[in-house]
């Protein structure tokens, strides 16, 4: 008896786990439903439904939902839409070209200092040599005095003296001329020199006669200070007698010594000069 049972309660244990087994297999219920969006477009909302389907003894609930449409609202103002493209002729333009603003510069001149004023005034002395037709020599001492015309420009004025023979003949000279500096800024100058006199002659106490005389020459200037120079030269120079004075005797001695109508004579100078 108790087994009996047991066996109908597990008939029906299995009877009832196969139902249940049945039911979940024949019975479905599905829920769907879908939602939309769109922006730019009308909002609609369709309702969700629920669709029951049997199958066997299953139940199906299905359905969408979908939200559409949209709202426009402007935030700003939208730009202007760019210009048509056209052809570009770069060789001609409407326009005439610009030049440019002349630009002014500003030049500092610098202007070189004025070199200093020359002296205008200048008074010397010098010692030297003489030779007469190159046979009679002897010692030449003077005096001279300048005066400045232009910047390179000098006009000199000398009183000499020279002694032939130890003595036997003294010529004495007056003479004028001009210097032409070339470098009278310069510690150093260069210049030339040309003159024109008169000398008078003495030979002993027995002749004396008159010459007239004309030299050319050329020298260095050498500045010591802007006082104080010296200066050397060397002229080559002709003379000439101006009257035949033949009123005293003259023995041979003499006549040794007595110039000819015409001579020729150099000499050399060196000397110091003070200007101011």
């Amino acid at each position: 008896m108790i087994r009996t049972r047991r066996i109908a309660i597990l008939i029906a244990g299995t009877a009832l786990i196969a139902g249940a087994q049945a039911a979940s297999a024949d019975i479905r219920v599905r829920i769907g439903g879908s939602a939309r969006i769109h922006v730019g477009g009308s909002v609609q909302v369709r309702a969700p439904r629920a669709h029951w389907v049997r199958r066997h003894t299953g139940v199906h609930i299905g359905g969408s939902i979908w939200v559409g449409g949209g709202y426009y609202r402007p935030f700003a103002q939208p730009p202007p839409p760019p210009p048509p493209a056209v052809d570009c002729n770069c060789g001609q333009t409407y326009y005439p070209p610009i030049a440019p603003a002349p630009v002014t510069y500003a030049v500092a001149t610098v202007q070189a200092p004025a070199p200093p004023p020359l002296a205008r005034f200048g008074l010397g002395a010098y010692l030297g040599g003489v030779a007469v037709d190159g046979q009679h020599e002897g010692k030449d001492v003077g005096l001279v005095g300048q005066f400045r015309l232009t910047r390179g420009l000098i006009a000199e004025a000398e009183i000499a003296k020279n002694e032939l023979d130890n003595g036997a003949r003294i010529d004495r000279r007056l003479m004028a001329g001009l210097q032409f500096e070339l470098r009278p800024y310069s510690r150093l100058s260069p210049y030339l020199a040309g003159a024109i006199g008169t000398s008078q002659v003495e030979v002993g106490q027995a002749w004396q006669d008159q010459q007239a005389l004309a030299e050319v020459g050329a020298g260095l200037r050498y500045r010591l200070s802007d006082r104080i120079s010296l200066f050397g030269d060397f002229r080559v120079g002709q003379r000439q007698l101006s009257d035949q004075a033949t009123a005293q005797p003259i023995d041979a001695a003499t006549a040794r010594i007595v110039p000819a109508s015409d001579e020729s004579y150099t000499r050399a100078r060196l000397g110091g000069m003070i200007t101011f």
